[in-house]
């Protein structure tokens, strides 16, 4: 009797597992995909199990493995699946990421609505691949009451005076590796140097010393790479993932895994000698941005070891978040800037003129010059931006079934605002979208874009990028300084091609030609 009592409760238990599998792959996919259509959206059939993934991870692969004119549209490299899905169906068309339909969003008004109700429309982490997901957490991650905590502690380091004090050590580091340029140009000749190795140096150096208050060598520049390695690792071109195959003992796992050991290592030693420090009562004055993050420590007084690791892990995730966002996000923006100016002489010469009137003489760069004299420099930073997003796109997931537009989105379904789409759409930027045109902002970002609130390079509303500002004071005291200090033009081995891991770089470097000026 009790083993028919157990048998049946057994086939009762995989009967069920059963179904949720079943429901999982095909029902729920198959319902929401008749839901769509039955409204004028259109897409590919749903595939069991991978939707789109495996065609999606081809056409990346096909993409990223030629480069392409510097003038071409970047937008079917860097997304390609989403391109040729947009030129087939139209604006009004879905994809599918494994079995959720992922519905693109191409109006500015209802990506802001999608990018402000953020209790509606959760953000995608929790589906991401297993390596995508190491590299997020923290305030990126955090919703509702835990986030407005922490933006709220963290706004004061991001704060333009803070920012004010931060352009010295700005200045110095990038001084550093002009000096190291100046060895390597001959005084009256010119010479072959690839600028982008060197731009991550800089970034990582000013997030060490301003924001963390450590000096940017040994463990602390190891850590820096090997985030950076992790993020490529992170592969965007694999949206989907088989649940469960991080637990595989493949090459990529196997390193991530490594990865995230050594890091969880590093940042557990800087985290004790840094609450060491502050019991001994040796503090530097005003708490810096890892300050804020060990302030958790003591606010949550935790009982045990099982407590504290776990308010260990979120300060190293907030680590590992900033460590990200200031030195790779940063280092594309500079890199990106140079390449442009590089590509276009005139604007480079424009530029070049108006730094030499505010800076000429050896003057200190400091933060008034930054914010309103450098007016050309501004324009630039502002096209670079928009054709070279720090994000390309922004999924959320849907929470419950919500009405968006003349839409109804079902539960459990994806919607994506593609932002490098966003930025190249010739009906709100004009027919010379995809040309390099500062003098578009001339007379500020809402004119540029006809009328539209349609710029968002780091986000929109409330949950915008904390380090916005930080990252274009970065990128303006690096290039100002590499103005007054060098000419530059690309190099003939240059080549165009814009690759996105975590966010967008050159996948071929930036080999310039360097002359001293």
């Amino acid at each position: 009797m009790w083993g028919s009592i157990v048998g049946i409760s057994l086939l009762t238990i995989l009967v069920l597992i059963a179904w949720r599998f079943i429901n999982w792959v095909w029902v729920q996919p198959k319902k929401m995909e008749k839901i769509l259509r039955a409204q004028g959206l259109k897409g590919n059939s749903y595939k069991f199990l991978f939707g789109d993934a495996k065609e999606t991870a081809t056409m990346y692969k096909e993409s990223y493995s030629k480069p392409i004119g510097i003038h071409d549209d970047i937008a079917p490299r860097v997304m390609p699946f989403i391109s040729k899905t947009v030129n087939t169906y139209g604006e009004n068309s879905f994809m599918w990421v494994g079995p959720r339909p992922l519905v693109f969003i191409m109006d500015a008004e209802l990506m802001k609505v999608v990018m402000n109700k953020h209790t509606s429309f959760q953000k995608s982490f929790k589906i991401s691949n297993p390596v995508f997901k190491r590299l997020i957490g923290g305030l990126i991650r955090y919703e509702g009451d835990q986030w407005s905590k922490n933006r709220k502690k963290l706004n004061p380091v991001f704060h333009l005076d803070r920012l004010r004090g931060m352009v010295p050590i700005m200045q110095q580091e990038c001084e550093n590796i002009l000096n190291e340029w100046k060895e390597m140009v001959p005084q009256d000749g010119h010479a072959l140097v690839d600028v982008f190795p060197y731009c991550p140096d800089y970034t990582g150096s000013v997030v060490s010393h301003s924001l963390f208050s450590l000096p940017f060598e040994g463990t602390v520049k190891r850590t820096f790479n090997i985030i950076s390695e992790l993020t490529l690792l992170a592969n965007q071109a694999q949206p989907f993932t088989i649940p469960g195959e991080q637990y595989l003992p493949t090459k990529k796992y196997r390193r991530a895994n490594e990865i995230e050991k050594e890091v969880h290592g590093t940042f557990s030693s800087m985290i004790n000698e840094r609450v060491d420090k502050r019991n001994r009562g040796e503090t530097n004055g005003e708490k810096d941005l890892f300050d804020l993050f060990l302030d958790e420590l003591h606010e949550q007084n935790p009982k045990n070891n099982q407590e504290r690791e776990m308010i260990v892990h979120e300060i190293i995730q907030q680590c590992k978040l900033f460590f990200i966002a200031g030195y790779e996000t940063t280092s594309n923006l500079v890199a990106w800037t140079i390449i442009m100016l590089a590509a276009h002489q005139d604007w480079q010469a424009r530029a070049r003129e108006e730094v030499r009137k505010v800076f000429g003489n050896n003057k200190p760069i400091n933060a008034d010059d930054l914010m309103n004299h450098l007016r050309s420099l501004t324009m630039i930073l502002c096209e670079v931006l928009r054709l070279f997003p720090p994000s390309v796109e922004v999924s959320r997931i849907v929470e419950e079934e919500i009405s968006l537009g003349q839409y109804c989105i079902p539960k459990g379904s994806m919607v994506m605002a593609p932002v490098i789409l966003l930025h190249r759409n010739p009906r709100i930027w004009g027919d010379d979208v995809l040309e390099f045109k500062p003098e578009r902002f001339a007379e500020g970002v809402l004119k540029a874009a006809n009328g539209h609130a349609a710029f968002i390079p780091f986000g929109w509303g409330v949950r915008n990028c904390i380090g916005a500002n930080l990252a274009q004071w970065e990128t303006k005291v690096f290039v100002t300084l590499m103005l007054l200090n060098f000419s530059f033009e690309l190099s003939p081995t240059y080549k165009h091609g814009p690759l996105v891991s975590l966010n967008m770089q050159p996948q071929y470097g930036a080999p310039l030609i360097l002359r001293r000026l």
